[in-house]
């Protein structure tokens, strides 16, 4: 834990009892992007003196993780706080149940779903409970993966058009809409691309690798390859880089540790992300709320991570930083305005990380 000299006159009004948050993560472990984001927020919170835990949810599905998300919200142990991602046809529920129990929710990593976006409305106005949201801008992070790779195969075939295959994530996930949406959004608009087929493999690798298998044999002559995760991508790429294969540009999303090994290496071309910062960050805003500062006095009530692409031509940049995650040696009491009240807003931005 990284320590800096406190500002005079902080932390006034404290709460009678240590915080307790919870984040109800969709998936099972703490491997991949998903443990990048508990680990982050983990650090997030012992700096901030906050009891933060973490409920997995084995089956991946979103009726399962509603049935988590009540049975947590019934207990007699409930916390002060939770941190939850938006399904479709389930955010409603989720948020229908903070306003139950009386407990205040954050939502973190995903968009709400599109459907449902303006019968939900803004944090705080139709569900009192709904303190925030954080997310990845999925749709214009999709725009920037694609525009990336399709230019870094152009740069081999600067007079063809270029052939596009995508491998999704779960159709009941905001994101994969989102992400689905800019990668069509930008092949539509170039003349010399492609887009062959977009398929489904729900986030799993081993499905992905079987999709692109499938996408190999239906299509010839397949330039690029757009993942949805980098865990689909590199779980991908044995079937890219079989003798009767050619090279093919390939890229993901969450800037996993080993995506940005692989773009170090040459396996990978490129990595979409910056959201895995989004529920640490969110801990320090409900730390901040419950000690009386309220976030939404200076800062959005709806925001997206800073983020962006990692490819060849950048790696090094952020290297050290996503491959050695030492999350523990950032001060975030730096990023709370309780602590240091003279901060005009909230700098949760990637760079200044790479600068602390």
């Amino acid at each position: 834990m990284a320590t800096g000299t406190l500002e005079t006159n902080t932390v006034k009004q404290k709460p009678a009892k240590k915080l307790s948050f919870v984040l109800v993560s969709p998936t099972s472990n703490d491997e991949g992007f998903w443990g990048d984001v508990h680990n982050f927020a983990r650090a997030s919170a012992n700096d901030l003196d906050v009891d933060f835990s973490v409920v997995y949810n084995a089956s991946h599905h979103g009726l399962t993780y509603l049935e988590i998300m009540e049975a947590l919200l019934r207990s007699p142990k409930r916390p002060d706080a939770i941190l939850a991602v938006s399904y479709r046809r389930r955010t409603k529920k989720i948020l229908a149940l903070s306003v139950k129990y009386k407990i205040p929710i954050f939502l973190i990593n995903n968009s709400l779903p599109h459907e449902s976006r303006e019968a939900i409305g803004l944090p705080r106005v139709n569900y009192p409970t709904y303190l925030g949201h954080m997310s990845a801008n999925d749709y214009d992070l999709s725009k920037q993966l694609t525009k990336v790779l399709v230019a870094q195969a152009k740069k081999d075939l600067p007079t063809q058009v270029v052939n596009v295959v995508g491998i999704s994530g779960s159709r009941d996930a905001p994101e994969t809409f989102n992400r689905n949406m800019g990668l069509r959004g930008v092949i539509e608009q170039d003349p010399m691309a492609r887009l062959f087929q977009v398929v489904h493999a729900d986030w799993q690798g081993a499905e992905a690798l079987r999709k692109t298998t499938a996408l190999i044999k239906r299509y010839k002559n397949i330039h690029v390859a757009w993942y949805a995760s980098d865990l689909m991508a590199l779980h991908s790429a044995k079937a890219w880089n079989s003798p009767l294969e050619k090279h093919v540009v390939s890229g993901g999303f969450d800037w996993t540790k080993e995506a940005i090994a692989a773009i170090k290496q040459g396996k990978l071309d490129a990595t979409a992300g910056g959201h895995f910062t989004d529920a640490g960050f969110a801990v320090v805003l409900l730390h901040d709320y419950f000690h009386g500062k309220d976030f939404a006095e200076v800062f959005p009530l709806v925001s997206f991570s800073s983020g962006g692409v990692i490819h060849r031509a950048n790696v090094d940049k952020y290297y050290e930083l996503l491959v050695n995650k030492d999350w523990d040696g950032i001060d975030f009491k730096k990023y709370s305005r309780v602590y240091y009240p003279s901060q005009p807003s909230y700098d949760f931005s990637i760079e200044r990380l790479l600068n602390d």
